[in-house]
């Protein structure tokens, strides 16, 4: 399990993310065929706190229009690298950060439900990853 969780880090290092809000989820295209379909909660959080939520997306809070959340999100990352990931083994929450002192943490809260999930190339080969139910992590 940990060489793989390993191999994961180490294949997304250096890579830009572009989001996509879908029907009932969103993904995280980090390149080269790795994508993160993530149906939890996630957040982009500043040096200054909380930048951007999943949970903003479509709320007008007192603004002109709307949040945008995919766009807010694609402007934030942009120009962006991956310089440090980590998968925590309890929880099986995500946190990527990146160059310009971004970090997206991908929270997986449900005792019941799979938070996220990755299909990414390590040497000749690919793997999946998915944060299941309860914390745990599944590998195919």
């Amino acid at each position: 399990m940990n060489d793989l969780i390993g191999a994961f880090e180490a294949s997304v290092v250096g890579r830009s993310c572009r989001v996509t809000r879908r029907e009932v989820d969103w993904t995280f295209d980090l390149g080269n065929g790795t994508i993160i379909a993530v149906g939890c909660h996630w957040r982009l959080i500043s040096t200054q706190g909380i930048a951007l939520t999943d949970e903003d997306d479509g709320h007008q809070f007192g603004l002109l229009k709307p949040v945008d959340a995919e766009a807010q999100a694609n402007e934030l990352l942009a120009g962006a690298t991956v310089s440090i990931v980590a998968v925590d083994r309890l929880t099986s929450d995500l946190s990527l950060r990146f160059s310009n002192e971004l970090r997206l943490d991908l929270l997986n809260n449900s005792s019941g439900y799979e938070g996220w999930q990755c299909s990414f190339a390590h040497g000749e080969s690919r793997s999946s990853i998915v944060a299941s139910s309860g914390g745990g992590l599944a590998f195919f």
